[in-house]
């Protein structure tokens, strides 16, 4: 390790050695008791009276990231796997429980932001700024939120104002030129409310492509540029309803390393690049009537993701928007709460230069559903039913069943089964090269139970889940060439999965020390064409995280992160392949650290990869080594 490593783990080490002290396992940001959560039932709901499998992952996680990702941030979550093609805002796939990148719903402030990108979503263009909590929902969901949910939700909620005037800033700087700029300035009296934000991340990067991998000779420094802003107002009559609107965007340009096209070794000369532009808007009214037994919410949102990436034989264009209604009725009974619901969603895609989409290319979804939610002494139940009819596929219809018990007052149980389904997207459907418009949708159904203990600041879990999938959407490289697809290949339904797991989980506090740590096992397999097994790429078969912080009083805190991932195979393992490129495991380190210069202004730094592992999450593809982060944050208490 170089000397000014050693130096700085020295200084940092004993700042965080934990004591001695016998704990089990959890993720940090587990929610704790109390805190109030919208995505487990689409209700305002306590943390710890959900029937789901959820974490949180709080506004003091998000600034402990100093110069990191969403990326980042999420691959650090029990449960989920991640995969990139070298560094921010590369191609990225978030494996939830298992199930490929394209079937988790991605939220943001309730509005989808699914597309045509083969991530699912411009979710890794998502800047962290104006990020309030991240909820993460595992196991299936579409009873609640339709298509795209066979592997669970992962829902962006942003930063809300309040009454009186607040403004926020951060800088900071770090390893590979990295640099981050926000601020934000808020306000509002009882009447109306507002937020504007505006927001910078930059970087030199690193090569995306590893300089070993003999056919690039476009390994040099791959630059990341991500700019944006966000604004939100309401109006609030009453106390009981509320009219708003919000818009949040970015816009910026990610490079990376070419590779061979077609055998044209040449084209490995070129600097490949992808030009981007993401956001979403909505107005929306919430009205509480009959004495606030009824929440009225209407909403219109729209959504857009819009990418143009640069190869040196052309541009290859993307673009997608959403368009969504949907009127929920939140309904207080004698016993638990009723939700009713309907949505209305148009998707559509925009041809480029070479017909590559079909004349009539947008798909229409209407939606109805139902959902009951109550607890009665000891037990607890959650129903949800609902109805989908898809302009291309009919009807779908799915529904989840929910049941927890009080064993005693420290231990709770919880049992669920629900089904799930993924809608082909557009790209699946009708792409004139290798779309496929008589393609099924993919189905599921899921069972998990787990076993909850609680004791003050303590939480312990063990939670175990079982996701069949049939009719599954792949890759067929069988299919023949055509001069619309001179390199053959092509999707189809070909096969079915079986992803089963368990994860163990405990958080907890110990005076000034906070403890997390986690351990997820996970056996994703599918069944090809040929009625053969085989395990899915690049899903290891187990993780784990450990995470440790400490307070010296109101000015100094900090934390070390141990993440550890198994070894698994870059694509579908196959046993009588001659070479299975199989990925290494790996452990990384990091440290944490913020100083409170004033009670409104705090100094943060972040040590990743302290001990500068080498690893790959994707064959042929770099990763981060150690890398060093400062900043200084201004937010008034």
């Amino acid at each position: 390790m170089p000397s000014y490593r050693k130096l700085l783990a020295t200084l940092c080490l004993p700042a965080i050695a934990a004591p001695t002290l016998s704990v089990a396992q959890n993720a940090p940001s587990t929610p704790e008791l109390g805190i109030v959560v919208v995505t487990a039932t689409r209700q305002e709901t306590r943390a710890d009276e959900t029937l789901a499998d959820m974490t949180v992952i709080a506004r003091e996680e998000i600034e402990r990231l100093g110069q990191g990702t969403i990326t980042d941030l999420l691959a650090r979550q029990p449960g989920i796997q991640v995969s990139t093609n070298g560094g921010p805002g590369t191609s990225t796939a978030f494996y939830v429980r298992g199930a490929n990148a394209d079937q988790t719903k991605v939220l943001v402030d309730g509005i989808p932001i699914n597309s045509i990108d083969l991530g699912g979503s411009p979710l890794r263009f998502m800047p962290l700024a104006d990020v309030e909590r991240i909820e993460i929902l595992r196991g299936p969901a579409a009873t609640l939120y339709g298509a795209d949910a066979i592997g669970g939700v992962i829902h962006i909620i942003t930063r809300r104002s309040q009454p009186g005037l607040r403004a926020e800033a951060f800088a900071g700087y770090g390893s590979h030129g990295t640099s981050q700029i926000a601020a934000g300035i808020s306000g509002g009296d009882e009447h109306w409310l507002f937020r504007v934000e505006g927001n910078h991340h930059g970087s030199e990067g690193v090569s995306a492509r590893r300089k070993s991998y003999a056919l690039n000779k476009d390994a040099d420094d791959d630059a990341y540029r991500n700019s944006g802003g966000a604004a939100s107002l309401s109006y609030l009559p009453t106390k009981n309803h509320e009219f708003g609107m919000s818009w949040r965007g970015n816009s910026g340009e990610v490079h990376f390393d070419s590779a061979p096209w077609n055998g044209n070794v040449a084209n490995g000369d070129y600097d490949v690049r992808t030009r981007f532009r993401a956001g979403q808007w909505q107005v929306f009214a919430r009205n509480r009537l009959f004495d606030d037994r009824w929440l009225s919410t209407l909403r219109y949102s729209e959504a857009t993701d819009d990418q143009v990436t640069h190869f040196s034989f052309g541009d290859s264009p993307l673009w997608t928007r959403t368009n969504q209604l949907m009127w929920q009725n939140d309904v207080r009974l004698p016993l638990g709460e009723l939700l009713a619901a309907a949505e209305w969603q148009r998707q559509d895609v925009r041809e480029d230069d070479d017909g590559m989409f079909d004349d009539d290319h947008a798909t229409r979804n209407t939606a109805f559903l139902l959902g009951w939610t109550a607890h009665r002494g000891d037990h607890a139940w959650q129903i949800n039913a609902r109805a989908d009819r898809h302009s291309r596929y009919g009807h779908e219809n799915t529904f989840g069943l929910s049941y927890g018990y009080r064993i005693s007052r420290e231990f709770r149980a919880r049992l669920s089964y629900g089904t799930a389904f993924k809608a082909p997207s557009l790209d699946q459907l009708y792409n004139g090269g290798y779309g496929h418009p008589e393609l099924e949708a993919e189905k599921a159904r899921n069972r998990e139970a787990a076993l909850i203990w609680e004791r003050g600041a303590h939480t312990a879990s063990i939670t175990w889940y079982r996701n069949e999938l049939r009719d599954l959407i792949a890759w067929d490289s069988a299919v023949p060439a055509t001069p619309a697809n001179p390199w053959g290949g092509g999707y189809r339904n070909i096969g079915r999965a079986n992803l089963t797991g368990a994860t163990l989980a405990y958080s907890g506090r110990f005076g000034d020390w906070k403890i997390g740590a986690s351990v997820d096992y996970l056996d994703a397999q599918a069944r090809d064409a040929d009625g053969r097994w085989t395990r899915l790429g690049r899903r290891a078969r187990h993780a784990a995280l450990l995470t440790l912080d400490r307070t010296w009083g109101k000015r100094f805190a900090a934390g070390m992160e141990v993440a550890t991932v198994g070894r698994r195979y870059d694509s579908t393992y196959d046993k009588a392949a001659a070479n299975k490129e199989q990925l290494g495991g790996y452990t990384l380190v990091n440290l944490t650290a913020s100083y409170a210069i004033h009670p409104d202004l705090r100094l943060e730094g972040r040590l990743n990869n302290l001990f500068d592992k080498k690893y790959e999450t994707a064959r042929y593809y770099n990763t981060d080594g150690f890398t060093a982060f400062v900043g200084l944050r201004y937010s008034p208490k």
